[in-house]
């Protein structure tokens, strides 16, 4: 008796409602595109109680009402993922050369490698998307490289500049990554790149008050809470190791400095000093094809292990490509056309020397043979402590060690670092759990919004993913 009362009751109710505003469920009906199935069988505009097997048609017709936006979310077109992006940057241009050799000019060294590292990953990766901020000998601000880098949402930023500098024996590649660095050398590189925004009209409004010959504008960007720094130095490491490790390049390093277009370049970002145009003999490697087509692939290669990286971070099933081999110049390398060649040739020509070496092979003295050592017994071995892996939470990154009790704490005590190259990695807290380091990270990202997990064992960084297996 109670169970027909009650369902008398909610059919009035939707009776009433149909009254109010024309035919309820016909309403329902109408705005999922279904009007055809608006029918007496299923709704009547009476007062009569429905028999027994129009109820049940009711009940029936809300349920299909209920169930079509989940039908129709299940048939909409699947949302087409966002292809990783890769920006390159080739310095200046148009009217500002950049810094200037003998027999060439920074802003066609920069040019060149770009359009052939561009090249390299689009034809090894077909799903990623390769950006140029300028293809040909164009003039852009330094606010109109980041706008670009912003606009196309780059996943990485690779920023491509040639050296220079008044000592004709500095040598060496070098990688910065965004911050500040109290060394006069990189505040020097930070400054000449920066001051080509004097080239612009009213540059102390875009660039908001901010001067690139004055060393109190550089402040701004000491012990910033870049939350990228962390990808940016990974791939300025994978640079230095390929400029150093395979090339034989000589090694400055990743270093940290305050450039304007990767201060507002939001992904991960580096610039690269590919060498010393003012060193004559590296002016010639990095003006002849083969350097060029050497220090790309060394940037290739750079950009394949951190993308392989990245992929195996995001549980992408993506297959890992390999590395290029470098090419070795030939005897009848040609060399970049100059008009300025001809006549500098013979002076250049004289100024390199090239030594050889002979190898020494030591002869192997097959005439004592060695007694068989006699068999002794290996003593048992206690059985290896296993290490378990703790977690942290990264709160910033210095380029400096901070005292206890600094500022930049933000009043946390006990905060750890470890260095990694020229930079330390400060980190707070310690947990055996993982879950309760993501609680510990939830309880100071207001203080450090970009703060993340991290792991280590025995003292010794390594992924979280691998951290969680163990």
């Amino acid at each position: 008796m109670v169970s027909k009362c009650s369902n008398n009751f909610f059919f009035r109710f939707f009776l009433h409602m149909s009254k109010k505003s024309s035919t309820f469920a016909g309403c329902f009906v109408r705005a999922h595109g279904c009007a055809h199935l608006q029918s007496r069988v299923f709704i009547k505009e009476t007062t009569n109680v429905p028999d027994r097997m129009n109820w049940r048609q009711y009940i029936l017709l809300i349920a299909l009402l209920c169930a079509m936006p989940l039908f129709a979310q299940k048939n909409a077109p699947a949302k087409k993922e966002k292809p990783f992006t890769v920006v390159i940057d080739a310095g200046h241009g148009g009217h500002d050369p950049g810094a200037l050799g003998k027999i060439t000019q920074e802003k066609k060294l920069n040019l060149d490698v770009s359009l052939l590292l561009g090249r390299m990953i689009e034809e090894e990766f077909p799903d990623v998307r390769v950006c140029y901020t300028r293809k040909t000998d164009v003039f852009l601000t330094l606010q109109e490289r980041a706008d670009f880098v912003n606009k196309n949402g780059a996943d990485i930023f690779i920023c491509i500049h040639t050296n220079a500098s008044e000592s004709r024996d500095a040598v060496g590649a070098e990688t910065f990554v965004l911050g500040i660095d109290k060394m006069a050398s990189n505040l020097n590189v930070a400054m000449r790149e920066n001051a080509v925004m004097l080239l612009e009209d009213n540059y102390e409004t875009t660039y908001q008050g901010f001067d690139p010959n004055s060393i109190e504008s550089y402040i701004m960007f000491e012990l910033m809470q870049d939350q990228y720094f962390d990808q940016s130095l990974q791939f300025a490491t994978l640079v230095q190791q390929q400029f150093s490790g395979n090339l034989k390049r000589a090694d400055r390093g990743v270093r940290q400095a305050g450039f304007w277009v990767l201060h507002k370049s939001a992904c991960p970002s580096v610039l690269v000093e590919m060498g010393f145009i003012s060193n004559t003999e590296e002016e010639i490697y990095l003006a002849s094809i083969a350097g060029k087509e050497q220090v790309a692939t060394a940037l290739y290669n750079a950009f394949v292990t951190y993308k392989n990286q990245i992929d195996k971070k995001n549980d992408l099933r993506a297959v890992p490509k390999q590395l290029k081999q470098f090419k070795q110049p030939s005897k009848s390398q040609p060399e970049e056309k100059s008009e300025e060649k001809a006549e500098v040739n013979t002076e250049l020509k004289d100024s390199v020397v090239v030594i050889s070496v002979d190898t020494i092979t030591a002869k192997a003295d097959t005439t004592r043979v060695a007694p068989p050592a006699a068999k002794t017994q290996k003593p048992v071995s206690a059985p290896a402590k296993v290490s378990k892996p703790v977690y942290r939470v990264q709160i910033f990154a210095s380029s400096r060690v901070l005292k206890a009790g600094d500022a930049s704490f933000k009043g946390l005590k006990n905060c750890k670092y470890t260095r990694d190259g020229n930079f330390y990695k400060y980190t707070y807290g310690e947990c055996a759990d993982y879950v309760k380091a993501v609680e510990l990270q939830k309880q100071i990202k207001a203080k450090f919004p970009d703060c993340f997990v991290v792991a280590f064992i025995d003292g010794k960084q390594i992924p979280v993913k691998e951290a969680r297996k163990m």
